[in-house]
């Protein structure tokens, strides 16, 4: 049973991360031979086998039958008792990452689901690859969002609700169209790179100065998932865009929420602050 990203070996310990990286797991992410280890209670020491298929005890979620403390199988000491125990990743990569594999549509679907709805889940999984085509993600998130942007916009104005919004189809119209197919990756990644670099300076300034740009990119761009209620219904998906980027800082990096928290939400408020003074400044001239 091996750290996916650094392949330290995690028998017998205390808390679900690896102590040489960082990474956090959950031992349902590995199955084990029958009999091949023991599941034991972080609380008294209690020992139990596994009992489904993949070696893990079912049910996952049940009660010391010694101290009577609630457990889950996806966070116990696993510690082998056979010369030849071993723990196999169950879940290591995404469908996004094994797209050439699974189908290039099928990974971006489920990325954008898993992303939007269950973001740690995606990110603890991810995590062991260092190259997942997160930008050309990103780049595909942002020409849905602008399109579903555009439709929006198109049937707000023609329905009546919102006469007064400029007429959208300049932009699927010669030669709006080239400039719109251009400007959108371009805008897109900018802020991509930009939010990346003032992440890194905070985690920087939080004592975390070993932490990889790359990570803090990829944090960035694949919380482009959730880009359409960023446009669409900006006050939730403002808070939403930030979770995920925060879920995706704190695997990426292995680091604490709090601090992963701190590191997204201090640049988005400066952006804000930024705005905000620009727009003061446009109304007082």
């Amino acid at each position: 049973m091996n750290c996916v990203q650094c392949d330290y070996l995690l028998w017998d310990l205390p808390q679900s991360r690896c102590p040489e990286c960082g990474l956090g797991y959950e031992v349902t992410d590995y199955s084990f031979s029958h009999s091949a280890v023991h599941f034991v209670c972080n609380y008294c020491g209690q020992s139990y086998l596994g009992t489904d298929k993949q070696g893990l005890p079912q049910p996952r979620k049940f009660e010391c039958v010694c101290c009577h403390q609630p457990l889950d199988a996806a966070h116990m000491i696993v510690r082998p008792i056979a010369d030849d125990a071993i723990g196999e990743p169950r879940h290591a990569g995404t469908p996004w990452q094994f797209r050439h594999r699974q189908g290039f549509f099928r990974g971006y679907v489920d990325g954008i689901a898993r992303l939007a709805l269950s973001p740690d889940e995606y990110f603890r999984l991810a995590s062991g690859a260092r190259e997942d085509g997160a930008m050309i993600f990103s780049v595909m998130s942002a020409y849905v969002s602008a399109a579903l942007f555009v439709a929006a916009l198109y049937l707000f104005r023609n329905s009546g609700l919102a006469a007064w919004l400029p007429n959208p189809t300049r932009l699927v119209t010669f030669p709006g169209i080239i400039y719109f197919i251009c400007a959108v990756p371009f805008l897109h990644l900018a802020w991509t790179y930009l939010y990346g670099l003032l992440i890194q300076t905070v985690l920087w300034g939080l004592g975390l100065p070993k932490c990889e740009f790359d990570a803090s990119l990829r944090a960035v761009a694949l919380g482009s998932a959730v880009l359409p209620a960023v446009l669409l219904f900006p006050p939730v998906g403002l808070i939403w865009y930030l979770l995920v980027v925060r879920s995706g800082l704190e695997h990426l990096h292995a680091t604490t929420s709090a601090k992963a928290l701190a590191a997204a939400a201090v640049p988005m408020l400066l952006a804000a602050n930024t705005g905000l003074l620009v727009l003061v400044l446009y109304w007082v001239a």
